[in-house]
């Protein structure tokens, strides 16, 4: 009961709040998950530093037997110098922070490096190399990949190709996350995702589109020294999403395939092969977004996906849980601070109807960005 009605005063604190005159129109639900600048041919030849900040604070009061609850609070930050050496040509170098608070000590922040070349070889192409672009969580869904992971794990580097015109939208991206040289005592490590989207309705207040997703995640390699099996797993989901949009109101819905396999035949998996269904309604106002779905798993894996949608427990090693049937809600609301500064506030509830269980998560975000020109090399 009281899990209920903290959910209840939170949810309706967003809903109500969701509604004002501050905030404008859109539909995506992790829209403000994005620091990553627009590619700006006119910026030949300049040199800028540019920083860019995430702050965090998500509360992921989970009572499933599927995952534990935890707390996220912490942000990162880059501190970048950014050249534009051709009108189709961005080049990005800096360095990439992360610290959680309550962790003090200069060994827990996380710093690395950040690198990044864009080349725009047609004005409807985009190749990435380095670390690119994961701006709204990919464009996937979250039970293949875990918006969180915009926080908690490095930046993604590898490649990315981006393609539109007109009515399609095609991204691929490999994310190289363990590299081993010859006789490295582990494995190497990778994701690879694609996105396909064609609209086959396409006007001003009426969508129609068919989108596809796909991801790969390999565990593996040919010239390291350790003894363990390669493995494989893939996710794919196909499904057709409709959107009517009137003045600051826009209304969607949307239906899944999802489904899951072990490319490998090394068992290492509990599930060799599984499915799953999903069906969501969406609705905006200005910038606020309100959703419902229902969720029906059968023996779905996704390594990359959030855990409370797969089907077996992490809170119990070992326990399965091969069906699952999930009513879900989310809201999600942004507030333009100013220019290159966002604050967000969203919350996610689930309801188990097989385990009779009522677990919330909330978060609130502050995003900000911005570029200081320093010279034109002209």
């Amino acid at each position: 009961m009281k899990n209920i009605k903290t959910t209840y005063f939170v949810f309706l604190f967003v809903f109500l709040f969701s509604f004002s005159e501050q905030v404008y129109s859109q539909q995506q639900s992790y829209q403000y998950l994005s620091t990553w600048p627009q590619f700006d041919s006119a910026k030949a030849r300049d040199l800028a530093f540019r920083i860019e900040n995430a702050n965090f604070f998500r509360n992921d009061e989970y009572t499933s037997p599927i995952v534990d609850g935890y707390t996220l609070i912490g942000l990162w930050g880059r501190f970048l110098m950014e050249y534009y050496p051709a009108e189709n040509l961005r080049v990005r170098f800096g360095g990439h922070f992360l610290k959680y608070h309550g962790r003090e000590s200069i060994d827990d922040v996380e710093s690395i490096p950040y690198y990044s070349i864009q080349y725009n070889p047609l004005p409807d192409l985009e190749i990435i190399f380095g670390n690119f672009d994961n701006s709204q969580n990919l464009g996937l869904l979250e039970m293949l990949y875990e918006p969180e992971f915009y926080y908690t794990r490095k930046p993604p580097g590898g490649l990315q190709v981006r393609f539109q015109r007109h009515r399609l939208h095609l991204e691929s991206w490999i994310n190289w996350e363990t590299h081993i040289f010859a006789g490295d005592p582990f494995q190497e490590v990778f994701t690879n995702g694609s996105l396909i989207s064609y609209d086959l309705i396409k006007k001003e207040r009426h969508k129609l589109s068919v989108p596809l997703q796909f991801i790969y995640h390999h565990q593996g390699g040919e010239i390291d020294s350790t003894d363990a099996q390669i493995e494989t797993l893939m996710n794919g989901a196909s499904g057709l999403k409709y959107s009517y949009k009137k003045g600051d109101w826009s209304l969607g819905v949307s239906a899944w395939y999802l489904g899951y396999r072990e490319a490998t035949s090394n068992n290492l998996q509990v599930y060799s092969s599984g499915h799953a269904g999903l069906a969501r309604i969406i609705g905006g106002y200005k910038r606020s977004v309100l959703s419902i779905g229902y969720w029906n798993g059968n023996r779905f894996i996704s390594p990359k996906g959030r855990k409370i949608y797969q089907s077996y427990s992490f809170s119990n090693p070992g326990k399965l849980y091969p069906g699952r049937q999930l009513l879900e809600g989310r809201m999600a609301m942004q507030i333009p601070v100013k220019y290159g500064v966002t604050f967000a506030i969203e919350g996610d509830v689930y309801y188990d109807l097989r385990e009779a269980d009522l677990s919330y998560c909330w978060g609130i975000h502050l995003m900000f960005s911005e570029s200081f020109f320093l010279k034109n090399f002209k």
